[in-house]
């Protein structure tokens, strides 16, 4: 069977191939006729097939078909909603009939149900909603299955009646203000009318106490339609450049596709320190043998590469990062409010880069005031711990300066420390020296491995 060496390594091999080859497979459910958008006259009739199935390699399946009511998340989603939790009063559920609620699915082969709408004469104007859901039902004995479902929304326009396409804003709320981060402004809405709309949109206009306008944004129309009865929210991020302490107004409107405006709504918020927004991407071609600085377009930010610290040509971006995605700080340290992030390079610098990072008003907040506790530090995915650098403070530009051969996520820490600190649920260390593993590498690696395996089999042949 040869020696031990080879006999490890095709473990090793069986092992890896098994991984790549003998994965669970995931059965899906398809079908047609997954939607319903029609005109119906009061008294009227009409069908609608729908036909599912799943593949030939799947295992046979039971699928429930239900009718239920037409529920809608805050991101537009469509939701089911229990009948007995089913109030809206543009409610179809009740109007519509199936010939079958449970279908048996054969691999490789379809069945077909047929949804039968009958709307009373006294239906009422407007639109009327439902949802049928279909779903898998639990093998026999209760053993564990993977969850199949798909949401049919059922849209009934009541013809001949005249609809009423009304919408309240509720509230329009800015969100905290964390210099570094974007400005988010919610608006949460609602369908007053009886019809449905589809291709909402939502702009926001951000002011000053003179009226000037400092920056708007605009949602994507939506390509769900939001259902009379529900209620819905919008989130934009205008492009707000810095704000000095004072007071400010967000104007909100929800507008149809073809402009009418359904609602609208301001709202005041204050800031209480110099707001100023996230790092602009930026990016910057690097060459071996050239020295090189990436610089964010407000100056706040800047990294410059000394000749020789890439071992090839390489784009290095500068990216804004969502400070709720940071992983958690060190236990003995905190989070200040900068973060970003530098991309474009999968292991480390053959020499170090310099990083100058402009800290805010909020980052001196976060350590009371002193500014020896403000450090720079980058997160190390491969030792799942933040590495924390020493840095050099300079209070009269605002500014902390470090080296590093490290490209990852960045973030100010409020540390006393200047060694490298792990995240909870890790074992706490000093400052990484690797990168984490490539997908390249594991690639590698697994050729490697199938090319052993392939030699030691033919020496036994």
């Amino acid at each position: 069977m040869g020696d031990p060496d080879t006999r490890k390594v095709m473990k090793i091999g069986f092992l890896i191939l098994a991984m790549l080859f003998f994965s669970v497979p995931v059965p899906a459910m398809s079908g047609t006729g997954t939607k319903y958008v029609g005109s119906i006259a009061p008294g009227g009739t009409d069908t609608f097939r729908m036909s599912f199935g799943i593949g030939p390699n799947e295992d046979p399946s039971d699928i429930s078909v239900q009718v239920m009511g037409f529920g809608q998340s805050m991101d537009t989603g469509f939701v089911p909603v229990d009948p007995a939790n089913d109030t809206n009063p543009y409610s179809a559920r009740t109007f519509i009939s199936l010939d079958n609620t449970t279908i048996h699915l054969k691999p490789g082969m379809t069945q077909q149900v047929t949804a039968t709408i009958t709307l009373p004469k006294n239906v009422g104007p407007g639109g009327r909603y439902a949802i049928i859901y279909v779903h898998s039902i639990p093998a026999a004995g209760g053993q564990a299955t993977i969850a199949t479902a798909v949401v049919i929304p059922v849209l009934i326009t009541v013809s001949e009646t005249q609809p009423s396409l009304t919408g309240s804003i509720e509230n329009v709320n800015v969100g905290d203000l964390t210099a570094g981060q974007p400005v988010i402004v919610t608006t949460t809405f609602r369908n007053t009318g009886n019809y449905h709309y589809r291709y909402t949109i939502n702009s926001v206009t951000v002011t000053d106490s003179n009226k000037n306008i400092l920056a708007t944004g605009t949602t994507q129309p939506s390509e769900n339609s939001v259902i009379p009865g529900n209620t819905v929210q919008y989130i934009v991020q205008p492009e707000v450049k810095n704000l000095p302490e004072g007071t400010y107004t967000v104007d909100s409107k929800v507008l149809r596709e073809n402009g009418q405006v359904l609602d609208e709504k301001a709202s005041i918020f204050s800031v209480k320190s110099n707001y100023v927004p996230p790092v602009t991407e930026s990016s910057i071609t690097l060459t071996p043998g050239s020295a090189g600085t990436l610089t964010s377009p407000d100056g706040r930010y800047s990294i410059s590469f000394p000749q020789g610290a890439m071992l090839g040509d390489a784009v290095v971006t500068l990216k804004p990062y969502s400070h709720d995605k940071l992983p958690s700080a060190p236990t003995d340290a905190g989070l200040g409010a900068t973060c970003f992030e530098i991309t474009g390079l999968s292991g480390l610098l053959s020499k170090d880069a310099t990083v100058t990072v402009t800290y805010s008003a909020d980052d001196l907040t976060g350590a009371g005031g002193d500014t020896s506790k403000l450090k720079l530090s980058y997160y190390d995915a491969a030792q799942n711990a933040w590495v924390i650098l020493p840095t050099q403070v300079d209070a009269g530009k605002t500014t902390l300066t470090t080296t590093t051969n490290h490209l990852s996520v960045w973030a100010v820490m409020i540390s006393s420390s200047t060694t490298g600190s792990a995240t909870s649920g890790s074992t706490p260390g000093t400052a990484a020296t690797q990168s984490p593993l490539s997908l390249t590498v594991i690639i590698i690696s697994l050729i490697i491995a199938g090319i052993m395996v392939k030699r030691s089999i033919r020496k036994q042949e």
